[in-house]
């Protein structure tokens, strides 16, 4: 009897030890599932944007399902798929980003910038599919005439929308030649070097403003994402 209790006393201390690493692993793995999982609707999505006519907006992945994204209901009525704590994954189409609420099951992401900045808060799991929005690149075509292109795709883009600040000179007439690319022709010669400005009204398909966009250099709250140097 004396040998028998002694052995379990062995065991139960040696469970204690192990108890804790054995939390950690579970705790990690979690983490690991919901990092694999967010790199996966990363993907769907990025695809989905770059091969859909417009770009993905909502709040939940329905739209991606068969073609893109493996059907996960579990319930008919179940919209977006669920973390490893039993929460649903989120997704903000105009900033760009799908993140879980991790272990705490807080939405941090609602208490601070941290979609404004891009990058998770507290131990929420974040991952960008797409940069934020901003005048990308600008070249001169001739004297009087510039492409512009955007970062993300853009429906329409006024006749008065593109601005040369040297001068100021206007634009006078924009034409679509893709989704992100526009060439404005101007009322007048272009200067050698200069910086092109566009109204900050203007909106991607996917509904996000210049006004609130930048570039990924930029110091918040500093915004510079409708101006670019040529």
């Amino acid at each position: 009897m004396l040998e028998l209790l002694v052995v379990v006393g062995i065991l139960a201390a040696l469970v204690a030890l192990a108890l804790p690493f054995y939390q950690d692993y579970v705790s990690q793995s979690k983490i690991t599932a919901a990092g694999a999982d967010l790199q996966t609707f990363k993907k769907a999505l990025a695809m989905y944007d770059q091969l859909e006519p417009k770009m993905f907006v909502g709040s939940d992945l329905l739209p991606l399902i068969g073609k893109y994204l493996q059907d996960y209901r579990l319930l008919s009525d179940q919209e977006n798929p669920v973390d490893p704590w039993g929460n649903d994954y989120k997704i903000d189409s105009s900033v760009g980003v799908v993140y879980s609420m991790g272990p705490n099951g807080k939405d941090d992401s609602s208490t601070d910038d941290t979609l404004k900045d891009r990058n998770p808060s507290k131990d929420d799991i974040m991952v960008s599919w797409k940069p934020d929005f901003f005048v990308s690149s600008v070249s001169r075509i001739n004297d009087t005439t510039m492409d512009v292109s955007f970062s993300r795709k853009v429906s329409t883009l006024g006749n008065t929308d593109v601005t040369v600040t040297a001068g100021p000179i206007p634009s006078t007439s924009v034409q679509k030649i893709s989704d992100t690319q526009f060439r404005a022709k101007f009322g007048g010669v272009l200067p050698t070097t200069g910086t092109v400005s566009v109204l900050s009204t203007v909106v991607a398909q996917d509904f996000r403003a210049l006004s609130v966009s930048r570039r990924p250099e930029d110091v918040f709250p500093a915004k510079t994402a409708d101006k670019i140097d040529f």
